[in-house]
């Protein structure tokens, strides 16, 4: 009788530390927002790098997850990396219009580049606004740098467009790491804190 309770709790604590040990799940979690921890893009493995919760006025917009080829905590290396990376914008708000989403990108672009530099890329910014439309609760914006590409907006699983060239992603990805992002929290999520 003592031999099988013995078994018993070994076994117990065997299922236990499996369970402890095992690692991070297959998903992470934010704002009751799941994300998965690896997502192909164009032939690409990417690792989620960290996830962050937009807060604007008390209110959560989004959760953004920020996928590399290999995690880094700098934001530095996100932004030099010639390598894919893909944002994912997954909406908690009810309603964001085209035009509050163009113009946060338009805020972002002030903020992060100079301006030789933003006229420089006037006309890949426009191209890249046209590719939003409305964004409802639920909806899922991925926006992707592909090498040799360049920039693609995917909305719910639909590709919308695709800037070329490599410069425009340095600069939407400075909206979510760069020196003066949008939302300070996103940033330390995105980039793992």
């Amino acid at each position: 009788m003592l031999t099988t309770t013995i078994r018993g709790c070994r076994a117990a604590a065997l299922v236990l530390a499996g369970v402890l040990l095992a690692g991070p799940a297959t998903a992470a979690e934010l704002a009751g927002v799941h994300m998965p921890e690896r997502m192909e893009v164009d032939g690409e493995s990417l690792s989620l790098n960290g996830l962050g919760l937009r807060e604007k006025f008390f209110f959560d917009i989004y959760v953004g997850g920020l996928y590399l080829p290999e995690t880094t905590g700098r934001a530095d290396d996100v932004l030099s990396l010639d390598g894919p990376r893909r944002v994912v914008l997954h909406l908690v708000y009810d309603h964001v219009s085209r035009e509050k989403l163009v113009e946060a990108w338009n805020d972002g672009f002030e903020d992060n580049l100079s301006e030789d530099r933003r006229k420089a890329l006037a006309e890949r910014i426009e191209a890249f606004n046209e590719l939003f439309g409305d964004a409802e609760a639920g909806d899922e914006i991925a926006i992707d740098y592909l090498p040799g590409q360049g920039t693609r907006v995917v909305y719910n699983g639909k590709v919308t467009g695709t800037v070329p060239g490599r410069a425009l992603a340095r600069a939407w990805l400075a909206i979510f790491v760069g020196a003066h992002p949008a939302d300070e929290d996103v940033k330390s999520g995105m980039l793992g804190g």
